[in-house]
Parts: structure tokens; sequence; C-alpha cells
């Protein structure tokens, strides 16, 4: 199995560990993710100002990835959307699909719409599978009390992102479950993070965040997991400049789901960058891996306690 690995811009630049924890635990199932140092911005900074400027990036990139002959791995949220929406207008609207073609032409490319785009999440969930994550783990959570946000662009629009149950999402839930962990049901988990309004309106920007963060503590949260990149800025960098009082003086530390995913394939926690997250202390480190025991399946640990008595 192999892929394009799609990172956008932010994840190279301020969330590095990010793609490394992804590498680190495809390469424990045998995909390759190959960097194209010729992808260029998915045209999400521009979406509300010029349709066609926004949808061109995305386009190109997927011409680039059929040229390579690959589908293409996106663990930026927002990214996925952007090409997912790419791929949406040019299908229905053939008369830009002949316009952007032209000007693609200029380099070679050519878009036909056969490139695949799939997020992360979801090849792990549907083509590796969670029985093939299972047999790999080394370790298993036990009592590791999580608040996973979702964000907004991978769930919303559903006709055009296409991933899971925007309004019920099992993929992640299921992978949280395979790890062991204890995925909160908590009410921020479907919201927006707040990260949109940074530097727009400031103030709501930290009102939603600080919304958040609170909502995932009182539900028992002990690290929160953000799927997509800004949020996980809005958490791990933004959370920290945050007006508190002493009792708000811990912060809810970071940690992302390749790297919960990593620890229990037995990957070592330098190389999935967990202390590259702002909020990760080494105390935390050392809470999570002494949570850290033999992936047992729940019935067998059951029967196990059985033969015990």
């Amino acid at each position: 199995m192999k892929f394009a690995f799609f990172q956008g811009c932010n994840i190279p630049i301020r969330i590095e560990q990010y793609a490394n924890s992804t590498l680190a635990v495809f390469n424990k199932f045998g995909v390759e993710l190959q960097v194209i140092s010729e992808f260029n911005c998915c045209g999400y900074p521009i979406r509300n100002v010029d349709e066609k400027a926004y949808i061109l990036p995305s386009v190109r990139n997927i011409a680039i990835a059929e040229k390579a002959g690959l589908d293409i791995l996106v663990i930026c949220n927002c990214c996925f959307a952007s090409l997912q929406k790419a791929k949406n207008v040019m299908a229905n609207t053939p008369q830009l699909k002949d316009e952007l073609n032209l000007i693609l032409a200029k380099e070679g490319l050519e878009y036909s719409g056969n490139a695949k785009i799939k997020h992360y999440l979801t090849v792990l969930h549907d083509d590796i599978g969670t029985d093939e994550i299972k047999k790999k783990l080394v370790y298993k959570f036990k009592d590791l009390n999580l608040s996973v946000i979702h964000g907004c662009h991978v769930l919303r629009p559903r006709e055009i992102t296409q991933f899971d149950n925007a309004f019920v999402p099992r993929i992640t839930e299921d992978l949280m479950q395979t790890a062991g962990v204890n995925s909160l049901d908590w009410q921020g988990k479907l919201e927006c993070c707040g990260a949109a309004l940074a530097g727009i309106n400031n103030d709501l920007s930290q009102t939603l965040l600080k919304e958040k963060i609170t909502g995932a503590l009182s539900a028992g949260a002990e690290f929160i997991t953000p799927i997509c990149s800004y949020c996980h800025l809005q958490f791990d960098t933004a959370q920290q400049n945050l007006p508190r009082n002493d009792e708000e003086s811990e912060l809810l530390p970071v940690l992302l789901f390749p790297q919960l995913l990593g620890l229990c394939l037995g990957i070592d926690e330098k190389i999935l960058g967990i202390e590259w997250n702002s909020t990760i202390k080494p105390d935390d480190i050392k809470r999570l891996k002494s949570l850290l025991g033999p992936p047992v399946e729940e019935k067998k640990r059951r029967r196990k306690k059985k033969e015990a008595a």
C-alpha cells in the first residue's frame, strides 16, 4: 500500500511531530507514504476570497498525485476538506474542469479526478483495519481518560467530506477503543475550537477554546486529542496564552492520535515527538507510559479473573 503524503502548510513547519508520528505508525503496517515536494497549499486560506483561486491549488495537487499514480493520504482536516471540495466541484462543473486543465497543461499536468482523497484515520480504520492493528499492538492503554475533538472540517459538510457520520462519528471512537483508550463523551467533541476566529475576534476565539478546555476537564479528561491541526495549535499553543487564575494553573496536555497509537505499537516517544507538544511535561509522559500494559482483550481479561476466583 502506497500513498502520496499530503501534510499541508502548517504541519511541516509548526507540528512536525504530527507528520513524523504518522510516518512511524504507518511504517509498522508496511504502508509507504511518499512525500512529494511539488505539492502546494490546498487553497484553504483564500476559500472565501475567490472560489476559482481556492479550487485551483487543490486541483493541481490532485493532478500531481495522479501523474505519480497515487491516491492521496491527508493528515490536515482543512486540506482534506479542500481536496474533497475540489473533486466535487470539478465533477459537477465540466466547464471549470476544462478551464483549469488548460492552466495545468502549462506544467505538463492534467486533472482527471481518478485519485482518491483519504483521511489517515479512514486508512487506519478501513484499509488497514482494527483487526490488523490489534495484531501489531505491543501495549494497550488501561484507565486512560481522554477527550477527542474532531474539529469542523473533517465532518462538515458531510456531502463533501464523506468522512464517517457527521453526527455520531465512529471511526475515531473505534480506533481509540482498539488502543484501550476511554474516549469520553463530552459536548465539545464535534464543536469549533475557535481557531478560525484568531486574529479576527480574539476574545471569542479564546472564549470558545476555554469552553472546550473546561468541558473536557469536567468530563474527566487527562489529555485531549485534536484530530485537526488547527485545533492542535489552539490547545497546544493558544491554551498557554489564555488568562487564568491560580485554580486554572494546570494546562490540559495535548496528545496526537498517531503518538497515542505509536506508544501502543512500541514506538519510542522521542520518535513520536511527544515531547515536542508544548503542553506535555515529563510527568505526562511518565503517566502515559505507566498506563500501558499487555494488549489483553477484555473478554480474555474477564475470563482470567473468573479462573483466578
